[in-house]
């Protein structure tokens, strides 16, 4: 007697993905990582702007703590590099320590007197991440040092350098920001072709990207304004 037949079961491939399926899922894809690109730069953004502020909060007791002990604001630096400039002596056009080589930078001696306990504070934390190579014009220091907190010394009685009111308190002038001078106002946009104007202010989002700045005023509050002014972008308090 024969076995009854049973019927082979056909193996079953696997269906592979069509050629249409497959730029869908590469396009799905594409638009999630572009959208998490996105998000990711405005959370580093956003989280550097919060050091920032918190940097001169931390700049502004220092300067009320000098000013309690000697009566007056620290003069200003005039030369970039880890050390105090402020004599008479540190004029080098175009190697001063903020807006990127012209302007008076936050002294240094807040450091070694111990006011400040870390030198990243004297600097914008987005400066410091984007100029970690190159040089200063004199000294050779890391370029970064031409980003230094820009101080305005003539604006205030600091102890030197063109005196000021000395209304502190006021409210109505800067002390600390940024920036201050833009790139194509600075000495290097055009007076030292070897030290590129490649700085830009360094917040904002959208319409406003690359165009704020912080700015402690004498008051010693914090605020966002439109770079190299005082004036406030809108949607802003």
């Amino acid at each position: 007697m024969n076995p009854p037949h049973i019927p082979r079961l056909r193996s079953r491939r696997p269906r592979a993905f069509t050629l249409i399926e497959l730029l869908i899922c590469v396009a799905i894809i594409s638009i999630l990582a572009a959208i998490g690109v996105v998000n990711l730069r405005r959370a580093t953004e956003r989280a550097m702007k919060s050091a920032d502020a918190a940097n001169l909060h931390t700049i502004a007791t220092a300067l009320q703590t000098y000013y309690v002990d000697y009566g007056t604001l620290p003069p200003a630096d005039r030369e970039a590099g880890p050390f105090q400039s402020h004599h008479r002596s540190f004029v080098a056009t175009g190697n001063g320590p903020a807006a990127g080589g012209s302007w008076d930078g936050l002294p240094w001696l807040l450091v070694d007197l111990k006011y400040l306990t870390d030198p990243r504070t004297m600097f914008t934390p987005k400066y410091l991440k984007l100029y970690p190579g190159g040089s200063t014009i004199r000294g050779g220091h890391a370029r970064y040092h031409n980003f230094r907190y820009a101080y305005n010394s003539a604006g205030l009685s600091s102890g030197g350098h063109g005196g000021g009111s000395g209304n502190v308190m006021s409210g109505r002038v800067w002390i600390v920001r940024n920036l201050w001078v833009a790139a194509n106002h600075g000495w290097y946009a055009d007076q030292f072709p070897n030290a590129p104007a490649d700085y830009q202010y360094p917040f904002g989002e959208g319409e406003w990207e690359d165009k704020l700045e912080h700015v402690l005023y004498s008051d010693m509050a914090v605020k966002t304004v439109i770079g190299g002014t005082d004036t406030f972008p809108e949607g802003q308090p």
